[in-house]
């Protein structure tokens, strides 16, 4: 009998990468006032300088592709955290998001680096701003707590961030376990994250289910915990080798009908 369902954050339950596509072109928006410049370009250039600059960084690069935190979440985030890698990216962080600004207005012809200060301090309130859950997750919600099924959250990424999304999204008080990859020092896929949220909710493995939108992660690490892994693709890609939820949906509101049918 299912007890629990364990869920992803980014993507999951909330936009992440379009949101923060989005708020950069807002506030490329406000440079437009200044300079005549598409907003669309002067995102493109953002995310890729963005991009290079932060995996230049000594830390991001000796974790690879592993890291937890991206390029985007850097322009926002006050990387809390005590540990040395935390604090080290904490002292770096005002100037990588005030060189980020600056070199990708260069790129598009404008050297302006009062804007370019300006719209590093603006950014993070236009991605905070977004911190909305997709239509469909509190119906979702709101079906499994009148089931008396338990919820948690399992995501990678830096503390302070992901606990904003909770708070001022209104999910927070949905679940009753949320562990965050920079808080526990455990990233997903690693089972022990997942056996973490478990402990927690004080069910087993086999009583729960995870629902997340990245196999590699969610799927692999729901099957390596014990429990039962449902693929959240909402934009209908295909599904990588060797990675096999036991369920695919296309959108939350399928959740329920599905988990019944297994």
């Amino acid at each position: 009998m299912l007890k629990a369902i364990l869920f992803d954050l980014d993507d999951t339950l909330m936009p992440d990468e379009l949101a923060a596509n989005e708020a950069m072109v807002a506030t490329a928006a406000i440079a437009k006032q200044w300079h005549n410049i598409p907003p669309g370009d002067l995102k493109d250039a953002v995310r890729t300088v963005a991009r290079r600059l932060f995996r230049a960084n000594p830390i991001v690069a000796a974790h690879g592709s592993a890291f937890d935190i991206s390029s985007w979440e850097a322009l926002c985030s006050n990387f809390d955290g005590d540990d040395d890698e935390m604090r080290q990216l904490r002292e770096w962080a005002p100037t990588y998001r005030n060189e980020v600004w600056n070199q990708a207005l260069c790129e598009i012809g404008v050297c302006d680096p009062l804007l370019a200060d300006q719209l590093s301090i603006i950014y993070p309130h236009e991605r905070r701003s977004r911190y909305v859950a997709f239509p469909d997750v509190k119906p979702c919600l709101d079906r499994f707590v009148a089931a008396g099924i338990k919820l948690g959250v399992v995501t990678n990424g830096p503390c302070d961030l992901q606990c904003a999304k909770l708070d001022v999204s209104g999910l927070r008080n949905y679940f009753g376990a949320v562990e965050i990859s920079r808080v526990v020092g455990i990233l997903k896929p690693d089972p022990r994250i997942f056996a973490l949220a478990l402990d927690r909710l004080g069910v087993g493995a086999q009583e729960s289910a995870f629902v997340g939108d990245t196999p590699k992660t969610d799927v692999v690490g729901a099957h390596a915990t014990g429990m039962k892994a449902i693929w959240l693709n909402r934009d209908n890609v295909p599904q990588p080798e060797g990675m096999v939820p036991e369920r695919t949906i296309r959108s939350l509101d399928e959740l329920q009908d599905t988990l019944a049918g297994m």
